[in-house]
């Protein structure tokens, strides 16, 4: 695998069928080539060329080891892209675009720093209609090849934004009446007890630590997730999807 990542880019080597295939679809002017690996054949392989002509994008055979430095060995399925720096949104990109949405859902990431933590949790926010994905400068995983594979190539269609000070950002939204709302395995306010139908941003924190103190300070509401069995939290990606989804439920239900 080749990744190259300063904290503002990523250079990918995309690998696997289903990944290219996604590519494609979100994305198909970030691929500036397509590698197969030689004497592979079959429909799908096919498919792909077929949408490397239509897209203009040149198709090289190269040996097989080609392909397994690129990305990881049997997974990559004999088709790797080769796509262009990916670019994060500036913090005025942001400013100027949650102007225009109406009733935003906002997924902030305090420091998860796991990258299929944060892929998984891309995926989860791709699938919940959140409009944007507050990423800290310093504080989170690059977006690597994992991140992109893990999030099954939705980090193409996502607005994600790099931000300097998390907290910062936060205080902006809440003058825009955007509620902040945190989350925290010993809070006491259950997560179904907040009205989500109006602008939120839902923040999540650390796999081990959580929220920052001065993160959680400025939430309007911190919630949790309760448990009934021995563990006494979940995975973060799995405690995103659940609060989005209630996000989801609420809104989808007030429409109908």
């Amino acid at each position: 695998m080749n990744d190259k990542n300063d904290g503002k880019s990523a250079t990918r080597y995309i690998g696997g069928l289903k990944n290219v295939r996604a590519t494609f679809k979100h994305n198909p002017k970030s691929i500036r080539r397509v590698l197969f690996a030689q004497h592979y054949h079959g429909a799908a392989i096919q498919e792909i060329k077929s949408l490397a002509r239509l897209h203009s994008v040149r198709v090289q055979s190269v040996p097989r080891v080609t392909l397994d430095r690129l990305t990881t060995p049997g997974e990559h399925q004999g088709i790797v892209v080769d796509v262009s720096t990916f670019e994060l949104h500036s913090e005025r990109e942001f400013e100027q675009a949650f102007t225009e949405w109406q009733n935003p859902l906002i997924l902030a990431l305090d420091t998860v720093q796991d990258p299929r933590n944060l892929g998984a949790c891309l995926r989860v926010a791709d699938g919940a209609g959140v409009d944007a994905v507050l990423l800290g400068k310093n504080r989170c995983a690059p977006l690597t090849d994992v991140v992109y594979r893990t999030s099954t190539g939705v980090l193409d269609s996502l607005f994600l934004v790099q931000v300097a000070n998390l907290v910062r950002t936060l205080r902006w939204l809440q003058d825009q009446n955007c509620w902040i709302v945190g989350t925290d395995d010993e809070a006491f306010e259950p997560y179904t007890s907040i009205d989500y139908r109006r602008p939120i941003a839902m923040v999540v924190g650390n796999e081990g630590k959580g929220l920052r103190r001065l993160t959680k300070e400025v939430c309007d509401h911190v919630v949790g997730i309760p448990m009934h069995g021995q563990a006494t939290s979940l995975n973060v990606s799995v405690a995103t999807g659940i609060l989005l989804y209630e996000v989801y439920r609420q809104r989808s239900s007030s429409s109908t």
